[in-house]
């Protein structure tokens, strides 16, 4: 079985963290983890800005959303870190790296929500 290029371009990524910076596979991690948290972090805020533009229907609508959003997000990161090393110790660095990336791409999903509603809605300044 192949696998999929995500995980061998991960692979890749990691090889070059260790060779590159000569830090042990615990710092990797917690540096995984804070890169997660940063990037968390700016989701929150892009969130917080939209959903104080939406209506009460919006809000709603938004927030199931996000509850799942983030339920996919967990169960992925534990998928792909379970997949790619199952129990080993670079587990916390795939499933930390997994949730960054895709925070990241959310949160350029709910900004492009933000431009669309700041040319229509002067509550959302523009960045």
């Amino acid at each position: 079985m192949k696998a999929p290029p995500f995980l061998l371009c991960l692979g890749i990524l990691l090889v070059s963290l260790v060779t590159a910076s000569g830090q042990s596979q615990s710092e990797m991690n917690l540096q995984a983890q804070k890169d997660f948290e940063k990037a968390d972090a700016k989701l929150n805020s892009v969130y917080k800005k939209l959903i104080a533009a939406l209506d009460a229907g919006g809000q709603a609508k938004l927030k199931a959303a996000q509850r799942a959003w983030i339920a996919f997000r967990d169960a992925e990161a534990e998928f792909q870190a379970d997949a790619e090393a199952r129990g080993g110790s670079m587990a916390p660095l795939i499933r930390a790296a997994t949730a960054e990336e895709l925070t990241k791409k959310r949160t350029e999903q709910l900004s492009v929500v933000i431009g669309t509603f700041s040319e229509k809605d002067a509550r959302i300044p523009k960045k």
